[in-house]
């Protein structure tokens, strides 16, 4: 971890946080919930007219002819583009051009159009003429890797090698081991998506290009624009002020930025383009499908001595960069012989990508449902076989850089999560048999799965202003996508300043306003952008002092800033304002923060957690009914104790949505994508789990990477509710 802009300290050094730590509602919550925020569908310009776009009916197809002419001469039509309109360049990260000659799934953008209204735009879709040549399409990723399989691809279906991670010999420890299972783990494709559908408004003033959109993070975009429009840095702005929702599909460029930019830049007006529900289920990314095949094998002794681990993964026709596993197989338990393999292939069904996990969830499902098979096998009680295995502080464990020798894990708490998880849910009832207090066709299991992850990687940047009269802004360039994000910075920057946390506002999303940042994804807001705050909010902090030390005839390492005033730690009777100190400067302070975050020494930290679940299954119907459900995580240092629980109990009911919806199904004969809409794709409401059952509990664990003690959260909460709830099952 490197950091500048490193100064004084916040009030009383080392003594008890007035801001950080303590709970409150959102600083926006009042703006968001009477319809004052300003979400990319609710910007409107003047001139504005609206976008929409023709896809493909094929999943396999090559464009023989298109043929707009009807369409531009429809009345009220500014303009129309094909693919021999767009630019020649990679959308960031996969294969895809904005616009293909050739299409690989059904919806796939084929052209747009732009009109005085979406009305005269939809009927302009209609009159676009397009001559396909289908092709034979293919599904099924094993079906895919067979010789003789459809090819999306002229090097094939196969992305690159397969990703292999190998230690120790796993066959020799397998033959070494006093039992071993082999199992099969399919996780389908699944929706994972935002409430707020994909929206983008693009206007162009001359040569440059503003977007306002809906993304976790805009340099990504903005990098995006810069390339597929050839255009210098500075001529591009992109603004993603309210965002609602993401969870990872939202993290990177898709076609839409660029087609609205090509449709703004030809009809020379502004053009919005929003999707529908069902291009957003089409056209964003999915969670990819996994195929897992896990061997594991165990001594008597109750250790983990070999583990291999086989997947099959279906990135879709162009997969958003991100795809494949995660890391649980490497980094939660110890083994000495370990392998995995994984064979990222792509199909005709839509992107696929990062959402929520990054290949986490799929990832603990098939690690630790074996987990649990093998000790029930061997006759022990899971929980003490994982407490045996799991990865403890000082343990050897992989880092980040390609080729890097093992660290040493610090900071780690999932012994601790899991003794507490375990006390919370009563454990040892799960050893009462069926007959006992069981009438009926209904039984009742308790299961449990673990998970771990790391944050805050890259680089990330952000400034802190304070005004001539006391008040504060933060600026920051990744986005609030319902994590709390304005109101945990805002918690950071008003902790090192010693002001109230109601002088401070945010400036978020903008590119023009706020330094380069990674975005809002990855675990990475609060240890890497928050690292970036604290850091401006401390460069602050030493220009105030420094502007009041004359002022109060002292030294700036004599003073202190507590409570919105500037004082003498010794004699706490000298002391001014903020708001006297900033008259008397005459002009604002602004103070900067860079960080890059990453395990560039030996030491690694994680974040950990463990599931518990209490579940009634009848046995006649089928119906599985969570009746208790405990979360409990690793967090650091709570920022703000009430976003950290509605994370952790967003996150948990996300992962178990995963159980028993959300699962996206094709039509074998066409490959058409058959629920793209919430009736039949059928996300959770609020009426499908009673959030009474979740009990968040938050172990206390100060870390070394995050601001204040805090870790990163977003990710974790979802991993661990397949694996917990088929345990609770098996």
């Amino acid at each position: 971890m490197a950091q500048q802009g490193a100064g004084p300290q916040s009030a009383a050094p080392g003594g008890p946080l007035k801001v950080v730590g303590r709970r409150g509602p959102n600083i926006d919550a009042i703006e968001r919930v009477t319809g004052q925020a300003k979400y990319t569908a609710d910007i409107e310009l003047p001139g504005m007219i609206f976008a929409r776009v023709l896809r493909s009916p094929h999943a396999h197809a090559r464009i023989v002819t298109i043929d707009t002419s009807k369409a531009q001469a429809l009345g009220g039509v500014l303009a129309v583009v094909t693919h021999r309109d767009a630019p020649n360049v990679l959308i960031w990260g996969h294969r895809q051009y904005v616009l293909n000659e050739r299409v690989r799934f059904v919806g796939e953008a084929v052209a747009a159009v732009a009109a005085v209204d979406a009305e005269t735009a939809d009927r302009a879709l209609k009159l676009i003429a397009v001559e396909y040549e289908t092709l034979p399409f293919v599904l099924d990723p094993e079906v895919a890797l067979q010789p003789g399989a459809p090819q999306l691809f002229e090097d094939g279906n196969l992305e690159g090698q397969p990703r292999t991670v190998t230690r120790g010999d796993v066959e020799q420890g397998l033959q070494e081991s006093d039992h071993v299972i082999e199992r099969a783990y399919h996780c389908p494709t699944m929706w994972s998506g935002s409430m707020e559908p994909r929206a983008v408004l693009a206007q162009w003033e001359s040569d440059r290009l503003t977007l306002w959109c809906s993304t976790q993070s805009p340099f990504r975009i903005h990098a995006n624009m810069v390339a597929q429009f050839n255009l210098p840095d500075s001529h591009v702005r992109i603004v993603a002020s309210y965002v609602g929702g993401g969870f990872g599909t939202k993290s990177a460029p898709h076609v839409d930025e660029t087609l609205a930019a090509l449709l703004a830049r030809k009809a020379r007006r502004p053009v919005a383009l929003r999707y529908s529900r069902e291009e957003e289920i089409l056209d964003s990314n999915t969670r990819f499908e996994t195929k897992m095949y896990v061997r594991v094998g165990v001594k008597k002794d109750m250790t983990l001595h070999a583990l291999d681990i086989r997947a099959i993964i279906n990135q879709g026709a162009y997969h958003m960069r991100l795809g494949g596993l995660g890391n649980h197989a490497t980094h939660l338990y110890n083994v000495p012989h370990l392998r995995t393999v994984q064979h990222r292939v792509h199909t005709n069904i839509p992107n696929t990508g990062p959402t929520r996990g990054v290949g986490d969830p799929q990832e603990c499902f098939g690690l630790d449902s074996a987990m649990d098979e093998i000790a029930i096998e061997m006759g022990w009680d899971p929980m003490a076989f994982r407490l045996k295995n799991i990865k403890r502080n000082g343990d050897p464990i992989p880092r980040a850089a390609a080729g890097a020798e093992d660290g040493r894990l610090i900071a780690q708490a999932l012994d601790r999560c899991i003794e507490a998880g375990a006390s919370r849910i009563q454990w040892d009832r799960r050893n009462v048999t069926p007959a006992a207090g069981q009438a009926g066709p209904k039984f009742r299991g308790i299961g449990m799965a673990c998970t771990e992850r790391t944050g805050g990687g890259g680089l990330s940047g952000a400034s802190v202003k304070v005004f001539l009269d006391g008040s504060v802004i933060v600026f920051y360039s990744s986005t609030d996508i319902g994590t709390g994000s304005r109101t945990t910075l805002s918690m950071i920057a008003a902790e090192v300043l010693g002001v109230p946390l109601s002088t401070m506002r945010t400036v978020a999303g903008d590119t023009e306003a706020a330094p380069w940042d990674g975005g809002s994804q990855g675990n990475r807001t609060l240890q890497g952008t928050g690292r970036a705050v604290e850091a401006a909010a401390r460069d602050a902090l030493r220009q105030i002092l420094t502007t009041a030390a004359p002022l109060l005839s002292s030294t700036p390492d004599a003073l202190e800033l507590v409570d919105g005033s500037v004082r003498v730690a010794a004699e706490p009777a000298r002391t001014m304002t903020l708001e006297q100190v900033m008259q008397r400067r005459g002009r604002s302070v602004v103070g900067d923060g860079s960080i890059v975050q990453g395990q560039q020494g030996t030491d690694v930290e994680r974040t950990t957690a463990a599931h518990f679940a209490e579940v009634e299954v009848d046995s006649e119907t089928g119906r599985v009914s969570v009746l208790r459900y405990v979360s409990a995580h690793d967090v650091g240092r709570p920022i703000n104790v009430t976003i950290v629980e509605n994370q952790i109990e967003g996150g948990t009911i996300q992962g178990l949505a995963l159980t028993r919806s959300e699962e996206m199904r094709f039509d074998p004969r066409s490959g058409r994508t058959l629920n793209a809409n919430f009736l039949d794709l059928m996300p959770p409401t609020m009426l499908d789990f009673d959030a009474r059952v979740i009990e968040a509990v938050i172990v206390p664990n100060e870390g070394q990477a995050g601001p204040f003690g805090g870790k990163g959260l977003g990710e974790n909460p979802c991993h661990p509710g397949m694996a917990c709830i088929a345990n609770a099952i098996y």
